[in-house]
């Protein structure tokens, strides 16, 4: 018999850290965690009753408290906020960009459109540098603007890291906040390093990730906007292994234009020299053929989704010299021929109900 799945625990500590901070900007704790659907009350998370929340919990909580930060940080300064249905939205316009360098660039022009301004938004390199300026265009320097911009940077810098499975280790962030801010405790913020009295905020980070290309799928996207951004005092890796990262480039090409990079071109692409390449698969005991064959296989059962493609034409985009090959593979992938496999009936949905028994809306 199988057994569940162990439930991740995060710290009560780290959410009472985090309602202390709410609490200094004018926000109520006990109002928050109704808002999060967590079932504890302040006083047992002061008092030391509750040790640990569950991970779903604590991104609930995490989330109900940046909407609160920024709402009063946005009344102080009088101007808008960004909603996390932006952020999602902001993540779907980016997720089909090739290189860090588009997205950044989709970025300032999704800032831009915005009718009324949340950010402004621009990037300079120097000696190997990157700087991305992010002017959230807050003029009084208030405790809540500063937890405000500093979970801002860490949600883009996070985001960047994903989206080209680096660590997110290369990106720091650079405040436009001086001495009154530099002791304060801000881990659950930005786990990272932090410089202060800068002109303007800005995510510093090295120029050659600007070429890195994205990685990641609207699919994986779908799935890490579960919790994304609010997941951040969550245990997460933190990069993708070199075989993931080519395994997902060999999957985007595929369904892209239906070619395979070279070796040369994947080397490039990972910011790696061929001998360093092979080195680093070698150790991580994965050969480019098991990857292309992986990457086929995703690719494939994606488009035979896609009643309007042909058996054939599938067969092409995948790479295949023919319609023959293909099918032997997919086989070998499934058990069961492209024809069969897209003929399956659709699967039905669970029901879900609510705690009255009923079906939840």
């Amino acid at each position: 018999m199988a057994s569940a799945p162990a439930v991740e625990l995060v710290s009560a500590d780290d959410a009472l850290n985090l309602l202390q901070k709410v609490g200094r900007v004018g926000g109520d704790p006990a109002a928050i965690l109704a808002r999060a659907g967590v079932l504890y009350s302040f006083a047992a998370l002061s008092g030391g009753a509750v040790r640990y929340l569950t991970r779903p919990h604590m991104a609930a909580l995490y989330r109900e408290c940046i909407v609160t930060i920024g709402w009063h940080s946005s009344r102080i300064d009088n101007k808008p906020q960004m909603h996390p249905d932006e952020f999602r939205l902001l993540c779907h316009c980016v997720i089909t960009c090739h290189s860090l360098r588009d997205v950044i660039a989709r970025q300032m022009m999704f800032f831009r459109t915005r009718g009324e301004r949340l950010s402004a938004l621009t990037l300079t390199t120097s000696g190997g540098v990157a700087t991305l300026a992010v002017d959230t265009l807050r003029r009084r320097k208030s405790f809540g603007g500063f937890l405000s911009d500093l979970a801002g940077l860490a949600a883009f810098s996070r985001l960047y890291a994903w989206l080209t499975g680096m660590g997110v280790h290369h990106f720091r962030a650079g405040l436009a906040y001086g001495a009154p801010f530099t002791h304060e405790p801000v881990a659950d913020f930005f786990a990272g390093i932090i410089s202060f009295n800068h002109p303007i905020n800005n995510i510093i980070f090295p120029e050659w990730l600007l070429s890195m290309p994205v990685v990641r799928t609207p699919a994986a996207l779908e799935t890490l906007l579960r919790e994304f951004p609010f997941d951040f005092m969550a245990p997460r890796p933190a990069e993708l292994k070199l075989s993931d990262r080519i395994r997902n480039l060999y999957s985007l090409a595929l369904t892209r234009d239906g070619s395979l990079p070279s070796l040369k071109q994947l080397a490039g692409l990972a910011g790696l020299g061929l001998s360093t390449l092979r080195r680093m698969l070698l150790r991580e005991g994965v050969s480019l053929r098991v990857l292309k064959d992986s990457a086929r296989r995703d690719a494939a059962l994606v488009l035979v989704q896609q009643r309007h493609l042909s058996i054939e034409q599938i067969s092409n985009q995948t790479g295949f010299r023919d319609t023959d090959s293909f099918r032997a593979a997919f086989r070998r992938w499934t058990g069961l021929s492209p024809s069969r496999y897209r003929a399956r009936p659709a699967p039905t949905p669970k029901l879900v109900k609510n705690r009255n028994g009923n079906p939840a809306a």
